[in-house]
């Protein structure tokens, strides 16, 4: 059975299906059958579900665009774009300290983002790994931002559903895209390139191809560049991170690289998160990477970024985020226990680092 399913996975992959929605409820329905059964079936034999990594990495993303829909819809923050990727859901309990962590993740992101705009816009480049179904490029672009280029990559699947779905949504679209260029890239379903915008399949772990996808588009290595990275290093080899890292380093004049990642995975919220991720079959590759603040700092300055910072994203919740609008978020849904928000925020880090001296880069951060 769960070959069967597999093969019709990988068929409605390679199809546009995503135009119709009927069509892509279906493909929906047909991944959460191959989860649950992989998980039944695991669990009578005493074995971890058979699941491979990519579904289970693809899964994560459309969890994350879940969790973040629901928050923009109770009022964390305004997100016009998001509805475009997550499909209507039944009412289905939110616990309101997850919504209030998508929101210090969102927040924390978007002030970094500002930051490195507001010193060195329109003139710079953002590259977004495992951007999933992420709408930063769309919201800078509802506000007038300007940006010589914008990269996002990811998995071939999650990159072939991102396009059908900005093309299902193309009458939506700025002048940054026309119908013209959207229509010819239909055929080319996990690249797609417009004026300043571009999406593509990539595989971090192969740092050549990543360089081939480099040079593809008009990528301007002198040119400041921030990398943005959200619960991805977490799942990728340590070995291959620091390829990954010292390529960066080496190819880029003057860059910031923005992580995002769980931490102080030896504790027992630390623990519970491994285990959850191996019920998933999902492998935690970079668990090493992510053990503590000391461990990303030695990785990342072996690999050529030797400004390093960190911030709890408890501390970045409390201190960093505008005071007024913290305390609106705060009335929108009442915790049962407070201490369980700010442990899950504790487990969580920002990192920032540079590879230049250039005093606008490192005077980006958090207060």
């Amino acid at each position: 059975l769960a070959s069967v399913i597999k093969h019709w996975l990988k068929l409605f992959n390679n199809v546009n299906c995503f135009f119709n929605e009927d069509y892509y409820i279906f493909y929906k329905s047909l991944k959460n059958l191959y989860y649950f059964w992989s998980v039944m079936v695991s669990r009578d034999n005493g074995e971890a579900p058979n699941v491979d990594d990519k579904f289970g990495l693809e899964w994560t993303n459309e969890v994350a665009t879940d969790w973040k829909a629901a928050a923009v819809k109770r009022g964390y923050w305004v997100d016009p774009f998001i509805y475009w990727f997550q499909q209507p859901k039944q009412n289905i309990l939110r616990f309101p300290e997850m919504l209030r962590g998508y929101y210090a993740r969102v927040k924390g992101i978007r002030i970094v983002v500002e930051q490195f705009l507001d010193k060195f816009a329109p003139a710079c480049q953002i590259i977004n790994f495992g951007a999933g179904f992420d709408t930063m490029y769309w919201n800078l672009s509802k506000e007038g931002r300007q940006i010589d280029l914008y990269l996002e990559i990811d998995l071939p699947d999650v990159v072939r559903k991102k396009i059908n779905c900005i093309l299902r949504h193309s009458s939506d679209l700025y002048s940054f895209a026309c119908n013209e260029q959207l229509q010819m890239l239909i055929d080319r379903n996990d690249v797609m390139h417009t004026l300043n915008y571009h999406i593509m399949a990539g595989d971090l772990c192969n740092t050549d191809d990543l360089m081939e996808k480099f040079l593809s588009i008009p990528i301007d290595f002198s040119k400041p560049t921030l990398f943005l990275s959200e619960c991805v290093l977490v799942y990728v080899n340590v070995d291959r991170t620091k390829n990954l890292l010292q390529m960066l380093s080496n190819k880029f004049a003057k860059a910031c690289f923005l992580d995002y990642e769980p931490s102080n995975l030896n504790s027992i919220f630390g623990r519970k998160f491994l285990e959850n991720m191996a019920q998933m079959k999902v492998s935690v590759s970079g668990a090493s990477f992510c053990e503590s603040v000391d461990s990303m700092r030695q990785i990342y300055e072996e690999s050529g970024w030797s400004n390093f910072k960190s911030w709890k994203v408890s501390a970045v919740y409390l201190n960093s985020l505008p005071r007024q609008d913290r305390e609106r978020v705060e009335t929108l849904d009442l915790l049962d226990d407070p201490e369980m928000l700010n442990q899950m925020l504790d487990h969580y880090l920002f990192s920032l680092a540079t590879n230049s001296d250039d005093q606008n880069l490192i005077s980006i951060g958090f207060e």
